[in-house]
């Protein structure tokens, strides 16, 4: 998601003249300024959410090439178009791509990636199992990588000759998906990444002159447009399939632009009679009127990194991860664990955080078994468990239960008169790779949970089992004194305690 510096000074070196489309009327509610801007309340519908799926799919997903660095690198497959280009024996790494290209299709300056996009054929591609599984999972939105630095987009466009619908699949990949997500009544996410100016720095540099990187028939792809067709782009994708969230790398139609294309979309949100909003990655607006978005993967020998928020937020942010071990398709991606998944969750809603995971479909839109068995996993867990996580609260922040978001491996959410005890087994975050990540220590009796008060004389049970259970009050303590003889699941134990 991250490879190199932004290229948002090259977007700042440019003024263009906004499409008439953005010049907010007077009597539109946003108007382009941050003040304007700040009257935009977080949606209901996110607030409430556990959390969502999207997938990174495109023509990168077509090798299927696990890069090479003696470790699991996170962005195995995704950057493919960028490091194929990178020849052997220079100071910067090129993961196996170049020869892997050379290998399989042909030297890279000849055979070019453009010619990989009739191998990314989405032939097995079911939008509606994909939201299906999504549903069972858990999850509340779903969406898909609209456009990433490849410069191919998955949606049906006038402004990009090299979109899904004229190339590749021959299918609008943004317009089924989401067709799909509103039958079943998900909401919807779209993003758009960084442009291609990044991905092909070095085959410019590396390519003769004569490549098919200077010839204008692919420029739509190997080079940033104007940010006049950028702005189109954005506003098609915006006007044809109305998301709920739009989630941004970066300020995709240029910095200039960025307040004018948020008082639009807010705008059009109104019209549609819609809670929207966009999410971010790099402080490029106030939280007044955004989402924070952190990126989350396996860094650095395989170390989880930004596991997120490290205390309660007083308003709702979001964390984007992978479920397997790379952002796209590549040999190995497999799946964590699922109690790991599972705990990630937990404890970003104890935080006011809710999670965005990311699948990775091979090119024919199928994905990888270990996939789908780790999201059905997940959907058995949730049947029992989610009551504890959806429209729940941070505890922190509500009167009465408790002041605190945990209490050693125990996570708290709160709703309405009661309180969730979510009890993980697992430190968290983990502190070493996802590898050993061990089995949830189970709960034993008698089980502390630590400064709860419980309304006297009644019920606390476990979620999955609903059966009360035994407890005394000591002090600020409650003790459970009896557990169900068969836990309902393997890791993540909800006890649910009237507090109120």
């Amino acid at each position: 998601m991250k490879m190199s510096h932004r290229v948002i000074v090259l977007m700042l070196t440019t003024i263009i003249c906004l499409s008439p489309q953005l010049a907010c009327a007077e009597k539109e509610k946003y108007q382009p300024n941050w003040e304007s801007l700040s009257q935009w309340q977080v949606p209901q519908w996110i607030n409430d959410a556990v959390m969502g799926f999207y997938a990174h799919w495109g023509v990168y997903s077509v090798p299927g090439h696990r890069f090479n660095d003696g470790k699991e690198v996170v962005d195995s497959g995704l950057w493919y178009g960028k490091f194929m280009y990178i020849p052997n024996g220079l100071k910067r790494n090129n993961y196996g791509c170049y020869d892997f290209h050379r290998k399989n299709y042909g030297e890279p300056c000849e055979t070019g990636y453009h010619e990989l996009i009739p191998l990314f054929t989405a032939a097995k591609w079911d939008p509606d199992e994909w939201v299906s599984l999504f549903k069972y999972a858990g999850g509340d939105y779903a969406g898909v990588t609209a456009e990433h630095g490849d410069g191919f987009v998955l949606w049906d466009s006038d402004y990009d000759k090299f979109n899904s619908m004229d190339m590749g699949p021959k299918r609008d990949i943004v317009g089924e998906l989401f067709e799909a997500c509103r039958k079943q009544g998900l909401k919807t996410v779209a993003t758009v990444h960084e442009p291609p100016a990044e991905t092909y720095e070095e085959a410019f540099e590396h390519c003769p002159e004569d490549s098919h990187f200077h010839d204008p028939q692919y420029a739509d792809l190997y080079q940033m447009s104007e940010f006049d067709v950028l702005n189109k782009k954005l506003l098609e994708l915006t006007d044809k399939y109305q998301p709920d969230q739009l989630w941004f790398e970066d300020a995709y139609c240029g910095l200039e632009n960025w307040k004018e294309y948020i008082a639009y979309y807010y705008n059009q949100g109104e019209k549609w009679g819609k809670e929207v909003f966009i999410s971010q990655k790099h402080d490029l607006a106030p939280l007044s009127c955004s989402i924070f978005d952190i990126e989350g993967g396996i860094f650095g020998g395989g170390v989880w990194a930004w596991a997120g928020m490290e205390k309660p937020q007083k308003q709702r942010w979001q964390k984007d991860v992978p479920i397997g071990n790379y952002w796209a398709y590549a040999e190995g991606v497999g799946c964590r664990p699922v109690n790991m998944l599972i705990d990630g969750v937990i404890d970003r809603i104890s935080k006011n955080g809710v999670t965005l995971f990311d699948v990775a479909p091979k090119a024919d839109g199928t994905l990888p078994q270990e996939q789908i068995d780790g999201l059905k996993a997940m959907g058995d867990w949730m049947k029992h468990n989610k009551e504890a996580l959806y429209a729940a609260r941070c505890a922190p922040f509500h009167p009465g239960g408790v002041d605190t978001h945990a209490a050693g491996t125990i996570r708290f959410t709160e709703k309405g008169d009661y309180l969730y005890a979510i009890e993980m087994g697992n430190q968290w975050p983990p502190t070493k790779g996802f590898a050993a990540y061990g089995d949830s220590k189970k709960p034993q009796a008698p089980f502390t949970i630590p400064g709860v008060k419980a309304v006297e004389g009644s019920d606390i049970i476990m979620l999955g089992d609903n059966k009360p259970l035994k407890w005394q009050q000591k002090d600020n303590d409650i003790i459970i004194e009896e557990l169900p003889k068969k836990l309902p699941c393997d890791y993540a134990w909800s006890f649910k305690i009237q507090v109120k």
